[in-house]
């Protein structure tokens, strides 16, 4: 068999030559890198908002749940509200009821103690340790605010009094206005005595 040789008699020149297309590893594999972690990335791209939708979707459900309910939780706090003013009530009933006695005995303590030409307007109780009484009352004779005041202080339920204010507020029949506040001893024993009877007593 003869083996056919070719030979190309073209000068240099003119010769055509062949070129190869080849890539240095210094470039494909940053390359390769490159393209793995662009693929990469956008699969997670596209993992994460459908993630988003996913969570803005609940969140658009759970949004039109409240506006549902939420007339029922309107009602379960007025409820509420309603529950705790019952409770405040009951709870001041409970105090009038249990101080009744007290607040009697204590009417008549001051009552028996106040001086001639002099009489009391309000009673009001600060609720604190201990309770304070505030009284406003009126006299026509200055001193006897101070008799009054000493009086008070004989009473073992009374553990202080202080003048807060007094003023002339009538010139012409001589009427002085007073407050004074007592702090009270809720512990102490008004008496074993009973109640005297209105009016008993007086003009004897």
């Amino acid at each position: 068999m003869i083996e056919r040789i070719e030979i190309n008699l073209l000068p240099a020149e003119y010769r055509v030559h062949r070129k190869k297309f080849q890539i240095k590893r210094e470039v494909a594999y940053p390359l390769l890198i490159a393209g793995i972690i662009g693929v990469f990335l956008s699969l997670w791209t596209v993992a994460l908002n459908s993630s988003v939708t996913d969570t803005k979707n609940e969140l658009r459900q759970v949004s039109d749940m409240i506006q549902k309910n939420r007339p029922i939780q309107n009602e379960i706090n007025q409820l509420n509200n309603d529950k705790k003013s019952i409770e405040q009530k009951i709870h001041a009933l409970e105090l009038i009821n249990v101080n009744r006695e007290k607040w009697v005995r204590l009417m008549e303590e001051f009552s028996n103690r106040l001086p001639p030409y002099t009489w009391m307007v309000s009673i009001k109780e600060e609720l604190r340790t201990p309770p304070v009484i505030h009284i406003e009352g009126r006299t026509h004779s200055f001193p006897e605010v101070a008799n009054f005041m000493s009086n008070l202080k004989d009473c073992n339920y009374v553990i202080s009094v202080d003048l807060s204010e007094i003023e002339q507020i009538d010139a012409d029949n001589k009427i002085f206005k007073f407050s004074i506040s007592c702090a009270i001893n809720d512990n102490a024993y008004l008496t074993n005595q009973p109640l005297a009877m209105a009016g008993e007593g007086k003009g004897r």
